[in-house]
C-alpha cells in the first residue's frame, strides 16, 4: 500500500474495522512515514470530537434539511456522470460502497452534517465555541483537498471528474487547488475532465491570477469545445488581453469553422 492507499484507509484503521493483515501493514507504514502519521493523528482527533459529542435528537426540520444536503452531494456526483463504476440501481446513481475513496468522502459529508446539526440543535449556551467550529471546518476542508488531490492522479477519467466536483465544494480554495485545476485544464488527456475543470475555474474568473491562467491556457488549447467556452468567458469579461490569442486561433488553418465564428464574434465585443 502506498501513501494514498494508507490515507484513504485511515478512518477504517482507526475504527478497527480492517482485517488483521491490512491493520498490520498500515501500522508498520505509520511507524516509518511521518506524513501519514500526522494524517492519522488528525483523523483520530476528528473521531474523538465526534465520539465525545452527546447524541442529540434533531427536529424534523433539521433532519429534512440535512437529508437535502446529503442528497445534493449524491446528485452532484450523479449529474457529473461519474457513477459508472458503481452497482446499477435506478439510473445508476449509487456509488460502490466498497470504494475506499467513497468511504472517505462519505465520512466528510457526514461530519459536515453532524457539525451543522449540532450547531442548530444546541441552545446558545451549549453551542460549540466559534474557534472549535472554525477548526472543524478547516479540518473538513483539508480532508476534501486530500481526496481531491488523490483523485486527480487517478488513471480513471471518472475519478478525475469526481475530483473536480469536490473542488466545487471547497469554499475559498487556496492556490494549490486553483493550480491543480489549471493543470487539469491544460494537461488532462480527457476532454470532459478538462471542460469540467474550466467550468470550476470560471467561478473565480474575477480573480486576476485565475484570469491570467485562462488567457495563457487559451494559447495552448486545441479542443474546439474548450476553445469556444474559453473565448466566450474572456470576451464576456471584456478581457482585452485575450485578443492576441484569439487572433492566433483565427489564423490557424486547422481551426474549425464554428470556433472561428465564435472568435470573430468575440473580437467585435472586445
Amino acid at each position: 500500500m502506498n501513501c494514498k492507499d494508507i490515507e484513504a484507509a485511515l478512518p477504517e484503521y482507526l475504527e478497527n474495522s480492517l482485517d488483521p493483515a491490512s491493520r498490520e501493514e498500515i501500522r508498520k507504514h505509520l511507524e516509518s512515514c511521518e506524513k501519514c502519521r500526522i494524517e492519522a493523528e488528525k483523523w483520530a482527533e476528528l473521531l474523538q470530537v465526534m465520539d465525545a459529542g452527546e447524541l442529540e435528537q434533531p427536529s424534523p426540520a433539521v433532519r429534512e434539511n440535512f437529508q437535502s444536503l446529503l442528497q445534493s452531494e449524491l446528485n452532484l456526483q450523479a449529474t457529473a456522470g461519474i457513477l459508472k463504476e458503481g452497482p446499477t440501481k435506478k439510473n445508476n446513481v449509487i456509488l460502490s460502497l466498497a470504494s475506499p475513496v467513497w468511504k472517505a468522502a462519505a465520512a466528510i459529508v457526514l461530519l459536515l452534517g453532524g457539525v451543522w446539526i449540532g450547531t442548530w440543535v444546541k441552545s446558545p449556551k451549549e453551542a460549540a465555541a466559534p474557534e472549535q467550529i472554525s477548526a472543524l471546518r478547516k479540518e473538513v476542508k483539508e480532508m476534501k483537498e486530500m481526496v481531491l488531490f488523490s483523485l486527480l492522479d487517478d488513471e480513471s477519467a471518472s475519478q478525475r471528474l469526481k475530483a473536480v466536483s469536490y473542488a466545487e465544494e471547497i469554499p475559498n480554495p487556496d492556490h494549490k487547488v486553483i493550480d491543480a485545476l489549471v493543470s487539469t485544464l491544460n494537461n488532462d488527456k480527457n476532454v470532459n475532465v478538462r471542460l469540467a475543470a474550466l467550468y470550476s475555474l470560471a467561478r473565480f474568473i474575477d480573480n486576476a491570477a485565475v484570469r491570467d491562467s485562462l488567457i495563457t491556457s487559451l494559447k495552448k488549447q486545441t479542443e474546439p469545445l474548450i476553445q469556444v467556452v474559453l473565448i466566450n468567458m474572456l470576451a464576456e469579461k471584456k478581457e482585452t488581453r485575450a485578443i492576441a490569442p484569439i487572433r492566433e486561433i483565427l489564423s490557424r488553418d486547422k481551426t474549425m469553422k464554428e470556433v472561428k465564428e465564435a472568435a470573430q464574434k468575440s473580437l467585435k465585443t472586445l
